[in-house]
């Protein structure tokens, strides 16, 4: 930082922190505060480095930054060249530190040199890109590129971003340039880069390739066009990963079902940088989105009620290691009340109450199971409900809420210490979603989250 700023002190620096756990997140903070040009964003995991590369140039378009220049933050790339990338910059839009053409140096040696070298030759000559260099990250863009650049359409995570990135560059006929630099070996530790991802590399240059010969429809947005924030950490560093297809004045109740095969009409879905968290934005929210809950009939719902009960009978076997012998139990969202029901049979001791906003569903619950249920959802019945349960069951309720920190919070503020917490969520890191795409079944209009481990453990946190 101070080598940057010692450069000029006009420029401003953002380190983006991919969860370093070696104490450079603290330092960080204490550089932050006595350094006004110093941003610092810490990601709660570790998202990958193009992951960040896209949040910083995302960062630098909604700032409304006129460059950006892209380094390592381990001296392997030299600031004392910046200058020289702007004063390049001027007549170009896209500029790339070289270490292939004339001028250029790498201290890389063995495997990895020759590595480095034919990839990038490789690149060159497949892509049609007529610069020595494709993979460096020592780079300076004009930020009004990132308006034509897509940056939602670039898929890689990894360090294959750099050289689909320029791929993507190169495409959109702007001008590019190199400069000659002279990259350095880490003066401490090893090379970050996984050996796995030389395999990653080689199969995007080989789909990259292959994407010349057909025509690439792009419909997703361009951050650009988004003025959505993320729920979660209120970051504007967001990529649409769904475009979507709904008619947000169409919503029916029947398409709001438990068993609505409503798969045809898709969301609107973000993906935040910084917290990793998926979401529709809010603008896409049906306004009455309660009503429609509240007049939701599912008859096919109780046809297949055997196979729900047993699937409940298998969540009681999973959590009855953390119940107590006796107590109170609350279920958010108890539909039918089956789950009530198995856990009454089991639990005869324990006091039991549901919650369900479903006019219909609850009536059942009472008149047919005779199960205690209020109607409404938690804020409507919060008051009348104890405060003191030593359970909370919530089964695939969390993805279909407005606002599901205030729900956990909620949850937090009427369990007693200690109490146990048990629910069921999408998880979008799992291999099926990820095989399916767009495609995924559960992609659906009435799930306005998308969570993974991660950005669960970061709600959960966040709502004590």
């Amino acid at each position: 930082f101070q080598s940057i700023i010692n450069i000029s002190p006009d420029y401003d620096v953002l380190i983006i922190d991919d969860n370093s756990t070696d104490g450079t997140k603290e330092s960080l903070k204490k550089l932050s505060l006595a350094n006004c040009r110093l941003t610092v964003i810490h990601r709660p995991r570790k998202m990958g480095v193009g992951s960040a590369h896209r949040a910083a140039m995302i960062y630098a378009l909604k700032n409304e930054y006129e460059e950006l220049v892209t380094m390592d933050a381990d001296f392997s790339h030299s600031p004392n060249t910046i200058p020289l990338m702007l004063d390049q910059l001027k007549t170009s839009d896209f500029v790339i530190g070289s270490r292939y053409m004339k001028g250029g140096k790498s201290d890389y040696t063995g495997y990895r040199k020759w590595i480095s070298l034919v990839a990038n030759h490789v690149a060159r000559i497949i892509l049609g890109i007529k610069i020595h260099e494709c993979t460096t990250s020592f780079r300076a863009f004009r930020v009004a590129l990132f308006n034509s650049l897509n940056l939602s359409a670039i898929k890689s995570n990894g360090y294959s971003f750099f050289l689909e990135c320029v791929n993507e560059i190169n495409c959109i006929n702007v001008e590019i340039a190199e400069v000659p630099i002279h990259f350095k070996d880490r003066f401490h530790g090893e090379s970050k880069i996984p050996k796995t991802e030389i395999f990653r590399s080689i199969y995007k240059l080989s789909k990259l390739f292959l994407s010349r010969f057909y025509k690439k429809q792009t419909y997703l947005i361009n951050p650009a066009e988004i003025k959505s924030s993320c729920y979660l950490c209120n970051n504007q560093c967001v990529v649409e990963v769904n475009h979507g297809n709904t008619n947000n004045e169409n919503y029916e109740a029947e398409a709001y079902r438990c068993t609505s095969l409503e798969h045809k009409s898709k969301p609107q879905v973000l993906n935040c940088l910084i917290c990793d968290l998926s979401f529709v934005p809010e603008s896409s929210y049906p306004k009455d989105i309660e009503t429609i809950y509240s007049e939701v009939q599912d008859l096919t719902y109780l046809e297949n009620k055997k196979s729900r009960k047993k699937t409940f009978q298998k969540s009681l076997v999973q959590i009855s290691p953390y119940l107590p012998d006796k107590g109170h139990l609350l279920e958010v969202g108890s539909y039918c009340g089956f789950f009530l029901e198995s856990f009454q049979k089991k639990y005869p001791s324990w006091d039991y109450i549901g919650v369900e906003p479903s006019k219909w569903a609850s009536e059942y619950a009472r008149s047919q199971l005779n199960i205690k249920t209020m109607t409404g959802t938690l804020e409507d019945n919060i008051k009348a409900l104890a405060s003191d349960y030593e359970a909370v069951v919530a089964w695939d309720v969390l993805e279909h809420l407005k606002d599901p920190l205030a729900f956990l919070t909620q949850i937090n503020s009427i369990m007693k210490q200690n109490g146990v917490f048990c629910f069921s969520t999408l998880d979008v890191d799992n291999w099926f979603p990820k095989l399916m795409g767009k495609r995924w079944p559960w992609l659906m209009d009435m799930h306005l989250f998308y969570f993974n481990s991660n950005t669960t453990e970061q709600f959960l946190n966040r709502a004590g």
